[in-house]
């Protein structure tokens, strides 16, 4: 259990960093600092949204090793700039608990249509051990960097995305945006 704890402290510390973002709605604006610098936090001024999403479904490529149901749930928080972070919790495709902490980006397509979009991020993983480590290379004791793509589309605060992991299969997602600024 290690590895959750681990996990619930970096998900404790993404919710504590988000309370002046959830509050800021309900807050009376403050008057003017008289100084030239901003008395504000840099992370309330930085998200835009936080958008919570999890896995529809996996499509593996062919591969008799896998075992068990995959299972995603991530939290995001973005820019209106398109820049996002965040940590996506996961059941390997060895039915091991892991984590995929990230930075990105994201880039509307209109010639595909209002709300289509393509992101790509990059960060890290945690989770393949034991016998499954050469699974991803490089790997440390179960750290890996890992970079994903996704192509998908979004209505309001309603999302779809299909994500390419790499040679490995296609996750199906689905997410809403929990807080807009």
């Amino acid at each position: 259990m290690p590895n959750l704890s681990r996990t619930l402290v970096v998900v404790a510390a993404l919710l504590w960093l988000s309370t002046p973002l959830l509050a800021a709605e309900t807050e009376e604006p403050a008057e003017p600092a008289k100084s030239t610098e901003s008395t504000e936090s840099g992370f309330t001024n930085w998200a835009d949204t936080v958008y919570l999403q999890g896995g529809l479904g996996t499509h593996w490529s062919d591969s008799e090793e896998y075992k068990g149901t995959p299972w995603l749930g991530g939290i995001e928080v973005s820019r209106e700039d398109r820049h996002r972070f965040g940590i996506a919790l996961f059941n390997n495709s060895y039915d091991q608990f892991s984590q995929y902490y990230y930075y990105g980006y994201k880039w509307k397509l209109p010639f595909l249509g209002e709300g289509a979009h393509v992101k790509l991020t990059g960060g890290f993983i945690y989770g393949y051990v034991d016998e499954f480590e050469d699974k991803l290379s490089p790997n440390w004791d179960g750290w890996a960097p890992a970079i994903i793509p996704s192509l998908g589309w979004k209505k309001d605060r309603f999302g779809v995305d299909v994500a390419l992991l790499g040679d490995a299969g296609l996750m199906f997602t689905i997410g809403y945006d929990i807080w807009e600024r």
